[in-house]
């Protein structure tokens, strides 16, 4: 996403009066940004100015609740990232060299309240979504995809080659229509995003074609033996192989290999009773044993702890995919299962609990 020039990032436009008379408008500056508004001084008016007031917590002043939320959630924390590098082995107690290694290449990619509602990411090169107009709903492509955008916004928005966008993106759907109340988090650390009890499932709106319940045949013989994206996902991206590194001046960045558009059916990695599903789609993700090489050796020494195939819910849903056009579209055919072969042989271990041995038989047999 390109930088904004610096015409576009007028701080307070209120030639219109439009800021003024909003709600943040009414409250004043002090009340979020501090400093002293009754000197005439700038140096003296801008003492101890917040120039980001979400990022010192300055939202908990109306939005408590909220707040209180979202300080546990994915958005504001790194436990995603915690939770599965601790599961190889990682050591991330204080002053760890892991711990270095999040701060300069992880930490960046994690936002503040008004980095959703009144500007772009610093990630995305940050600047305002409108003035200084605070949107109660994020932007879909300045926001949302802005950060999701390489994988997630791309299925959605049908921006890989010969894929169409997502069924719920033709129907002109936003982000926030199904992510919405989640995006706080729910109160409690979360472990990854499969484990927020604020998630939407695909059962919240189509209650009446999933389930025992179900009016069609396949939804009633499938249901909780196959999650809804192995027969309704299409081709979607895999990472593979993220190395950290520091330039001569620096500079933090990370290197991966090319993505691979593929379809993968394995084994539930995560199996619950909110997700009993025998059967789900698995993406790879973009980890090797020497992601953080740059910073020591061995800094995952467990990685095989954990699979590289991961429990995955492509954002790219079709009505009508190669697999569900008839039971022998899926029914022994091994070429859509995460067999032995499709894996590295580096990675066998660590994703024996994933990997399909035997694929389901045609009905016939």
């Amino acid at each position: 996403m390109s930088q904004l020039e610096a015409w576009e990032k007028v701080l307070v436009d209120n030639e219109d009066g439009q800021f003024g008379n909003s709600t943040h408008g009414i409250v004043g500056c002090m009340i979020c940004h501090e400093g002293d508004s009754s000197s005439p001084d700038m140096a003296t008016a801008h003492t101890g100015l917040l120039a980001d007031p979400s990022s010192a917590d300055a939202c908990s002043t109306c939005h408590a609740e909220i707040e209180a939320h979202d300080e546990s959630s994915l958005h504001s924390t790194l436990s995603g990232f915690e939770t599965v590098i601790e599961s190889r082995g990682g050591d991330l107690s204080e002053g760890s060299l892991l711990v270095e290694a999040m701060g300069n290449h992880c930490e960046s990619c994690h936002t503040t309240c008004g980095q959703c509602h009144v500007s772009r990411p610093d990630s995305a090169d940050g600047g305002f979504l409108d003035g200084h107009e605070f949107e109660g709903t994020p932007s879909m492509t300045n926001n949302c995809t802005a950060c999701h955008g390489s994988r997630v916004g791309d299925e959605y928005l049908g921006q890989n080659s010969g894929v169409k966008a997502d069924v719920h993106r033709r129907k002109g759907m936003q982000c926030y229509t199904c992510h919405s109340v989640e995006l706080h988090g729910s109160g409690e650390l979360e472990a990854d995003r499969y484990h927020n009890s604020e998630s939407i499932s695909c059962e919240d709106c189509h209650s009446d074609v999933i389930g025992t319940n179900a009016t069609n045949t396949y939804h009633q013989i499938h249901y909780n033996i196959l999650s809804c994206q192995v027969c309704h996902s299409v081709e979607y991206k895999n990472c593979y192989n993220c190395h950290v590194e520091q330039s001569e001046e620096g500079t933090c960045y990370y290197v991966t290999d090319p993505s691979v558009m593929g379809f993968e059916v394995g084994l539930n990695p995560i199996q619950s009773v909110d997700r009993p599903y025998e059967y789900v789609v698995l993406r790879h993700v973009p980890v090797s044993p020497a992601t953080f090489a740059s910073y020591g050796d061995n800094l995952l020494p467990d990685f095989d702890a954990t699979p590289t195939w991961k429990y995955a819910t492509p954002h790219n849903i079709q009505l009508n995919t190669p697999q569900n056009d008839g039971c022998n579209y899926c029914h022994g055919q091994e070429q859509i299962f995460l067999m032995p072969d499709d894996v590295a042989a580096d990675e066998l271990e660590a994703n024996e609990d994933v990997i399909v041995r035997q694929v389901p038989g045609v009905p016939s047999e």
